[in-house]
Parts: C-alpha cells; structure tokens; sequence
C-alpha cells in the first residue's frame, strides 16, 4: 500500500509539488509570525537583564519604570538598603539620524555602577557626553550623534536592548540624562538595587525584575493578540489546502479504492494511503518554509526571532492537522463500494 501511495504521488507530481509549494509560503508566514511574537515576549526580559538590577524602586503609582513617568528626589537613593544601590533615569528621546529623528529610550546610569551595561562591542561610557546604543540603532563605534538636541559618542554597541516592539535602548551616563530629561541633579527615575532591597523610602515601593518586564508587555497585549488571530487564519488556510487536496484524491482514486477492496484491502490501510499523502504534503511544506523563513525573516521590519522549539512544534502541528483536513477525503474511502 505504501508503494501504490508514493507512486500515486509520482504520477500526481505536479499537483503535489504546486500544494507544497503553496503550503510552504502560509508556514514560512506562520515562522514569522511565531517569532515574532516570541521577540514581543522576550524583548523586555533581556533588556532588564541588560540593566542587571534585582529590583527597581519607584515612586508608588507608577505600574513601571518604561511605561509612565516616575520622578523621585536624588536623595531617595540614600533611604534604599540594599547591598548596592545606584540612582537612574528612564525616559523617551530621539537621536538625529539622516533619515530623520529615531525615537529611543534613555536610561541614565552611575558609571560603573548598578545599571552599566555590558556592550557586546566597543566598550562601557566611562565619561560625560558618551553613549552605548543598541545595534538596531545603526549606530558606529566612534559616531558622534544627537541626543536631544545634544552631542554624544557612540562608545559601545549593546544587543537585545530594546523595548516595546523593537525601540532601541541608548545608555548615558546619569548626569547627562537628569540634564537632558529633567534639567536638574536633584531629580531621578527610580532607584536600581542589587540583592535584596531591605527598606525603602516613604511613597516608593519596589518591583523585580520580572515584573518590570512582564509591565512592559501591558501596552503590546493588544499587538500580539492580533499576530496570534493572524496565526489561528493562517492554520485555516493551511488546513483548507492540504484538506482539498486530500479530497481531490480521494476523489479521483474512488474506483481505484472501490477495486482495492474488491480484491481484499481493508479499510485501515486505505485509509492510511490517504493519510500518507497528507502528512508528506505537510512535511514537506513545513521543511521547505523552514528554509524560506531564512530569507523572510530579515526582510521584517521588526526583529524576528524563532525559537528552536517551532521547528519541532510546527511539524507536529502539521501532521495532526493535515490528517484532521483530510478526514472529509478519508470518508470517500469508507464510503467506496
């Protein structure tokens, strides 16, 4: 049976190359869409990791540090006891670029101190007027750019620093940040700690790390649930070609059944050629888009990132949907007299 399958599909070759190749695009687009969800999930968490603080320490009502303002006197950070406490600055600018102003996120930091960055390249800002960029910032080492409406190096080159879907995170030197943002040394944006935070100034309260991050998916919950609907449309239609194709065939091989079971085939292994057929249509499809999504991917204005567990999940996910497509074509087989 499972040669009178593979030769079934040689002599239908064409169509099964046309239907893989179609299937192949709606996976490649449902890689996309998995990574990039899985950026939207993560982007936050490697950011923070970035920064290196165990806890943050906000003024109360604010819900986090990225997504509204926080303002504290600079003497809040001597009411924090923790092992090491540094004041920052966190807040929206834009560096002057030559396609026009691209926004960022300025988080201003104590040199040396809790909240320095480890660049993947160049080096940490070590003086006033220096700067380490996300790479997606299309920044040069040695690049002298504007930071609201001010001058900086470009001294190191930072990677997965970014937030809220990809805006690229620039570290500066604390002072250069408090001038910039709010024009005064007696103002800051939280206080980062390192261990456990044992006490905290009145009209403050502390968050992890992880609810940092997990606060900065709050404005983007609205995003991923539309890529999610897009992935539940795009199974769809995965499954309406792979379950049409299945239902040609049963189509066309009626007889061919209806004379398999005259000489003594059961229902089980017909039912298994068809089966057959289904998976390798989506086997194939899923290895094929595997490779497109290479491509795909980077054309992305967003950063994509697939995770490893999709190159098993997707396949899986194709086979048990390619046998419950083609169940409509599968009763064709029960049905041959």
């Amino acid at each position: 049976m499972i040669l009178l399958t593979l030769r079934d599909l040689w002599f239908r070759r064409t169509r099964f190359v046309v239907v893989s190749l179609l299937g192949a695009v709606v996976f490649a687009l449902l890689f996309v869409m998995t990574g990039l969800v899985e950026q939207f999930n993560v982007e936050p968490f490697d950011t923070v990791d970035a920064v290196g603080a165990d806890a943050w320490v906000v003024a109360d009502g604010v819900s986090g540090p990225f997504t509204s303002g926080s303002l504290l006197p600079a003497a809040t950070v001597a009411g924090v006891e923790a092992e090491a406490v540094a004041p920052a600055v966190v807040a929206r600018s834009s560096i002057a670029t030559e396609e026009g102003p691209e926004e960022v996120f300025l988080i201003g930091h104590e040199i040396g101190g809790v909240g320095t960055p480890d660049p993947e390249s160049g080096r940490a800002v070590e003086a006033p007027g220096e700067l380490v960029a996300d790479s997606t910032a299309d920044l040069e080492i040695g690049e002298v750019v504007m930071v609201a409406g001010e001058p900086f190096t470009v001294v190191g080159e930072s990677e997965d620093t970014t937030v809220l879907a990809g805006i690229p995170v620039v570290f500066v030197p604390i002072a250069d940040a408090q001038a910039l943002v709010f024009g005064s040394e007696e103002v800051i944006s939280v206080v980062l700690a390192d261990g456990q935070v044992a006490a905290t100034p009145e009209g403050t309260h502390v968050m992890t790390a992880e609810e940092v991050a997990e606060d900065v998916l709050g404005p983007l919950e609205g995003a991923i649930a539309s890529v999610d609907l897009v992935r539940v449309l795009l199974w769809i239609v995965a499954a309406i070609i792979i379950g049409a194709v299945v239902y040609l065939s049963a189509l066309e091989r009626q007889r061919d059944f209806a004379v398999l079971k005259a000489i003594g085939a059961s229902d089980r292994s017909l039912l298994a050629s068809l089966a057959i057929q289904a998976v390798l249509v989506a086997l194939v499809a899923v290895g094929v888009a595997a490779i497109i999504q290479i491509f795909l991917a980077p054309a992305f204005p967003l950063r994509v990132r697939v995770p490893g567990r999709a190159f098993w999940q997707l396949p899986a996910m194709a086979v048990l949907m390619s046998l419950v497509a083609g169940a409509v074509g599968m009763r064709k087989v029960m049905r041959a007299d």
